[in-house]
Order: structure tokens, then sequence, then C-alpha cells
């Protein structure tokens, strides 16, 4: 019995030794990551510090283009996405927004928020519909197409660094939900009438090309689509200055989307009351289409800027 009391308390104060050791070890690990400038502050975040963060590329490049004086100089906006399956890889390297929680000084909770959003309308001039024209003095009329899409995507998860200078490596992993969806509007400067069943219209606004047309689309909508996703990262950042770091990152992303209901509105002229016929049918061809995706993200090397405090 006393042998085996003495061979329990030695191994509980190995184990206790052991545990100090560690707790030590762990502790000069940490500290190690204390980083001063020359004035004496602290240039590295440290434990219970939070951050906010943004994606930098469009602005240093719009900062970029002013101290050259280029004259192709347009403010950084979001991106926009149109096609019914918008996890594609590539989105994840748009304008986002970060927040961090540091649990330790090698560790962080982190969350993303990411809205990409745009409209985009294209017009062209056709001939103006007229019983008696004018050859010698034409008029006209102008047809519009509007795109609006949106994409909008949240992420979720953890980040761990390691280096005890301004250089850092990071690396983690997160989990991504959203959704996102279009809808195109078309205007039309020629309207249906008794006299012009099939006005002249524009069938290609890509290419601006005109027609007569019996049957016009109105409204095109995709869809909803879900987005799901898991995604692991890693990266470097360089603070620039204390508690101001200038980094990036690339990931490899798994992604399944799912769409919803779409439909087309369209019109044409209604013989049986002489007035315009407004249709709406719903697209199944993309209804409960399921796409599954994987592969690198951010390949262009997108950058981040973030704030400590």
């Amino acid at each position: 019995m006393k042998n085996t009391l003495s061979i329990c308390a030695a191994l509980l104060l190995a184990g206790g030794t052991a545990f100090a050791q560690d707790s030590e070890n762990k502790a000069g690990a940490e500290k190690e990551l204390s980083f001063k400038s020359v004035r004496g502050h602290e240039v590295l975040p440290q434990k219970g510090e939070w951050a906010i963060g943004i994606s930098a590329t469009g602005f240093l490049g719009y900062l970029g283009n002013m101290m050259n004086s280029s004259t192709f100089n347009n403010a950084p906006g979001f991106s926009v996405t149109t096609g019914p399956n918008a996890f594609a890889i590539g989105n994840l390297g748009g304008m986002a927004v970060t927040g961090k929680y540091m649990k330790s000084a090698t560790m962080a909770y982190r969350v993303r928020f990411q809205a990409n959003a745009g409209s985009t309308t294209l017009r062209n001039n056709v001939l103006k519909s007229s019983l008696t024209p004018d050859p010698l003095n034409p008029q006209y009329v102008q047809d519009e197409m509007t795109t609006d899409a949106h994409v909008v995507l949240l992420g979720a998860g953890f980040e761990k660094r390691r280096g005890s200078s301004r250089l850092q490596g990071i690396y983690g992993a997160e989990l991504l939900a959203g959704f996102s969806g279009s809808r195109t509007v078309y205007n039309y400067g020629n309207a249906m009438s008794l006299d012009f069943t099939a006005p002249v219209s524009t069938s290609d606004f890509a290419n601006g090309t005109t027609t007569n047309m019996a049957v016009r689309q109105r409204e095109n909508a995709s869809g909803t689509s879900m987005l799901f996703g898991a995604r692991a990262f890693a990266g470097v950042e360089y603070f620039i200055a204390p508690k101001i770091s200038l980094g990036g990152e690339i990931g490899y992303t798994l992604g399944f989307s799912t769409n919803g209901k779409g439909y087309v509105s369209t019109e044409e002229w209604y013989s049986g009351t002489n007035t315009v016929a407004n249709v709406t049918r719903d697209t199944y061809a993309n209804r409960g289409l399921r796409s599954f995706g994987a592969g690198l993200d951010n390949v262009n090397a997108g950058l981040n800027l973030h704030f400590y405090f």
C-alpha cells in the first residue's frame, strides 16, 4: 500500500512539474511575440484586443493613380455577379469588411462581411414609330435595359499566427454562408398599339441590334441562390506601424449553392381586346439547380488593411 501511494505521489509530482514547465514554455512563447517600436510602442496584437479590417487593393490602386496623375482613376467599387451560380471562387477576392478578437497573442476569432452589389444600364437609340415618317428628318426614341445584381456573404472562423517580428504568418479556417440574385428590366421607347403591334425595338443591347418585335421581354429575374461553404486559408501580415498591418491571404474553398425559381415577363399585342397583354412565366430551368465547386480563391493576391486596438 505504501509503495502504491509512493508511486502515485511520484507521478503527481512529475505531472505537476511537467505542467508547470509547459505553462512556463507557453508563457515564454507568448511573451516572445512582444515586439516594440523604437519609441517603445507594442507593434503586434496582444490578448484581448480587437481588430477591424478592409480590402485595401482598390484603395491602394486609387491612391496610386492619384499619385501618378492617371486619367483612368475610378474610385473603388463593389464587384457585380449576375450568374445563377454566384458562389464562384473568384467572388471571395472582392471588397469585404473583417473583424477579429484576439483570444491570445497567437490565436484570433474572426468574422467577415462581404456585400457586392451594382447596377448596369445599357441604352440604344431606335427609329420612332410613325405613320408618316420623314426620311429626311428621322426621329429617334431610346430603349433601355437595366440589370441589378447582388451577392451577400458572411464568414466566421479562427486564425492562428506565427512569428515574433513585424512579419507574421497566418493560417486558419472559416465557414461561409450567403445569398445572391439578379434582375433585368427592359423599357422601350416605342409602345405597342393597334397601329404598331410589332414596333421597332432593340433585340440585342450589347450590339445595338434592332428589329420589329411582336413579343418582347419586360423583366427577367434569375432567382435567389443560397450559398454555403468552408474555407482554409494561409497568408501573411506585415505591421507597417504599431497595431496597423498590411497583408494578404490565399485560400482553398469548398462551396455549395442551390438556386431558387426565376421568372420571365413578356409583352405582346392581344387583338382580342386590342390591348397589350403581359405574360409572366416561371423559369424552372434553374429551379433546384445545385452546384458544387472547389478551388483556390483570391488568386489576384488582394491586400487587406487591419487596425488593432
